[in-house]
């Protein structure tokens, strides 16, 4: 039977998915409510997966690190983020899920996890010029200072940024530029 360490600030996502787990036969053998606090029952319990909740007390993210090997670990969060994936699996995540996934795919995400493999959405394939779009709207440019810069028409950098918020899955430049910022 699959041990899980349940990691997650909110005390009611806690209880609903350790009795969830349950239900599906998965054995929790602990709760944490802070980065912290997971990391230490992951050294003292050593689960075979930890569910962690990436944003909670302790920074989830830049956490993942200290867990132990070779514990395996599904990331469960609201941030549904194809690009933030990818952060995840280089601080050594396992398994990529959003909050809005149902109980089925998260008991089979452990499952799959628990048997070795890894579980991540599809990432969106960026094209060279997209990226350096990307970089530029972190930066803060504007439209006309990025079709300057990358020496392209500011109805190129336009249609470029449609496609970002199409492929990044924002709803306005202002977000796309706004996550393109924060990344």
């Amino acid at each position: 039977m699959t041990s899980v360490l349940i990691v997650d600030d909110h005390a009611l996502v806690r209880e609903g998915l350790a009795r969830l787990l349950t239900r599906y036969g998965l054995r929790v053998v602990g709760r944490a409510s802070s980065a912290e606090q997971g990391i230490a029952l992951a050294h003292e319990l050593r689960p075979d997966v930890v569910l962690w909740d990436l944003i909670m007390p302790g920074s989830g993210l830049d956490a993942l690190p200290s867990l132990p090997q070779p514990v395996r670990i599904v990331v469960l969060t609201a941030v549904d983020d194809a690009l933030l994936a990818c952060e995840v699996a280089r601080a050594g995540a396992h398994a990529f899920l959003p909050k809005t996934s149902s109980p089925a795919e998260l008991v089979e995400a452990i499952a799959r996890v628990a048997r070795g493999e890894t579980v991540f959405p599809p990432l969106p394939e960026l094209s060279r010029r997209e990226l350096e779009v990307l970089e530029q709207l972190a930066l803060g440019a504007s439209n006309g200072d990025i079709a300057q810069r990358l020496g392209i028409t500011v109805k190129t950098v336009e249609s470029h940024i449609e496609r970002l918020k199409e492929k990044l899955r924002k709803e306005s430049a202002a977000e796309l530029r706004a996550w393109a910022t924060r990344r």
